[in-house]
């Protein structure tokens, strides 16, 4: 990744391995952030209202999205 006054951050053009380099950080990013919502927020939410249909729905959509983003960060 390089960054100049004119054309701000961008990525090299002929390195593949550093675009693939910087994906793979960026998705091991966001699932973190993922998991620590779901953690956090999500499971605690869960645990108090285990029958509510709403939960139910974001904790199935929220597991699809970490398997996701932590396959995508470890995709080799």
């Amino acid at each position: 990744m390089t960054w100049d006054r004119k054309w701000g951050y961008r990525l090299l053009d002929d390195a593949p391995e550093v675009w693939i380099g910087y994906e793979r950080a960026f998705f091991g990013t966001v699932h973190h952030s993922v998991a620590n919502f779901i953690a956090g927020i999500l499971l605690p939410h869960q645990t108090k209202t285990p029958d509510d249909p709403y939960i139910r729905t974001v904790m199935a959509q929220m597991g699809a999205i970490e398997s996701t983003l932590q396959l995508l960060a470890n995709l080799e």
